[in-house]
């Protein structure tokens, strides 16, 4: 008998036996309990969900906040919301490159910095304005003001009272004539509640331009290495504590110091006033 055939008889004489598979595993039970029970474990998955995508939004949010390039030239800034407004161009048809501050009626501000900024544009009359919305009476409340190397062709100060003004910059010719008055108030804004923030650094722009929809609060506002090649400072409607301009400052037009490029109107009052302002033949491009 051949090897198949061994086989065969073999398979024919014994049974083949497979082994048997384990049955399948009993699922555990999950009991929700009472119906209340259910609504309860229903309720608090809607409401962890509902938390994990409001943290998400705001995450998000944050996120393209801290990486939007601002403040830039050619907007304007509703403070305090910090998104910016493309400004329209100018009349000539050119992009406008002004940097635009307007501050709501009641906005408070611990700080509102403009550090190393360039400015001017062939045809613009003024470089650094501060002014009113118009049909607007509001005032920029300020309880310190420093102006620290800044620059321009020249500079008009009028309607400010401060309880402290010092004055030490070099002109190109100046004109003094603010009021002493004991009866100004020295403003102090402590208070930081509800206070937002704005900073401008590091930028070349044609102009700024600080606007007020009525009154606006500021607890210190520093200017920094603010140059103007082209226009002058208008300065308006301004209540503060102290306001200085430091002796790193230049203002002048080169027109020779017999004719006034630094103007203090006698609508500037202040309970004190140190002027150490210094005439020297200067001119500011």
């Amino acid at each position: 008998m051949n090897l198949f055939g061994k086989l065969a008889a073999i398979i024919k004489d014994r049974r083949l036996r497979l082994p048997s598979l384990p049955s399948r595993p009993p699922m555990p039970r999950i009991s929700l309990g009472s119906q209340s029970t259910s609504k309860a474990i229903v309720f608090a998955v809607g409401l962890a969900t509902a938390v994990v995508a409001t943290a998400i939004f705001f995450a998000v949010r944050d996120v393209a906040t801290a990486t939007w390039d601002w403040p830039e030239a050619g907007a304007e800034y509703a403070l305090p919301q910090q998104m910016g407004t493309q400004l329209a161009p100018y009349e000539d048809g050119e992009q406008s490159q002004t940097l635009q501050i307007n501050l709501a009626a009641g906005v408070r501000l611990t700080t509102l910095s403009l550090i190393n900024l360039d400015l001017g544009k062939a045809g613009l009359t003024d470089c650094v304005t501060i002014q009113r919305t118009t049909n607007t009476t509001g005032w920029l409340y300020v309880d310190t003001w420093t102006m620290t190397g800044v620059s321009a062709p020249s500079l008009s100060m009028e309607n400010v009272e401060t309880g402290n003004l010092v004055l030490s910059a070099s002109t190109d010719g100046h004109a003094m004539d603010a009021t002493i008055d004991s009866t100004i108030s020295e403003i102090h804004i402590e208070s930081s509640r509800g206070s937002g923030e704005f900073i401008a650094q590091n930028s070349v722009v044609d102009r700024v331009i600080i606007q007020m929809g009525g009154d606006a609060i500021i607890g210190s506002l520093i200017m920094t290495d603010v140059d103007c090649s082209v226009g002058g400072w208008n300065i308006d409607h301004v209540r503060g504590g102290s306001i200085t301009i430091d002796a790193t400052s230049r203002f002048g037009d080169g027109d020779g110091i017999n004719l006034a490029d630094f103007v203090v109107s006698s609508t500037v009052k202040a309970r004190t006033i140190t002027d150490n302002l210094v005439d020297v033949p200067i001119t500011v491009k």
